[in-house]
């Protein structure tokens, strides 16, 4: 085993099956987690949590530092790769692309501190999520340009933290009628490309 991935996200990293009425997910040999695990030789730890926004408020980054501090405790090497920010755009009126890159770079200062304070550095990836497109959950035309503009307002920030950056817009990941959340497809599609990331640039 390679190390482990902790894969923090929503419920596109959960594994949110859109045709279920009660929240379950697809199998995890559909999920892109799962194919990860199948496939990489990483242990991937699936954090991904339905309806998850960018932790911004002081319960969110409380509870977000608890579980950085047992992150640190894993023996091996660690990396933490985050995709955030669809939520946001789904629940906040006029949401921006510019206010999820703050947002984002105020998360990742803390993280960064908090690795700091427990004396473990984790090699951080952010991932910008693939666009949403309309659909049932996406009523408005703005919400799709804004989150096209993730790629190039999330790879600032990366750049600026030092962090690694995937771009995932012109991946072309197929979504459900809700137009927010992976097909199968998409999920398997979604996790070639990270494949591709693990075995191309050495972790």
């Amino acid at each position: 085993m390679k190390g482990t991935i902790i894969c923090y996200g929503d419920s596109n990293t959960y594994g949110y099956d859109p045709q279920s009425l009660t929240g379950g997910r697809y199998p995890e040999n559909i999920c892109w987690t799962g194919i990860l695990q199948e496939k990489s030789g990483w242990l991937i730890k699936n954090h991904g949590v339905n309806g998850r926004c960018i932790p911004h408020n002081s319960s969110q980054i409380h509870f977000f530092c608890e579980q950085l501090r047992d992150w640190c405790k894993i023996k091996g090497p660690v990396r933490i790769w985050i995709m955030l920010g669809t939520n946001d755009f789904l629940t906040e009126t006029g949401f921006t692309a510019e206010d999820a890159g703050n947002r984002m770079k105020k998360f990742l200062q803390v993280l960064v501190q908090q690795q700091e304070i427990n004396n473990r550095e984790m090699k951080v990836r952010l991932i910008a999520p693939p666009p949403v497109k309309r659909g049932a959950w996406v009523d408005e035309e703005r919400i799709c340009r804004e989150a096209e503009k993730l790629d190039k307002t999330y790879s600032k920030v990366a750049e600026e933290l030092n962090m690694d950056f995937t771009g995932t817009g012109d991946w072309e990941i197929t979504v459900a009628y809700d137009g927010v959340h992976f097909s199968q497809e998409g999920h398997r599609k979604f996790a070639d490309r990270l494949l591709e990331i693990l075995y191309n640039k050495p972790e």
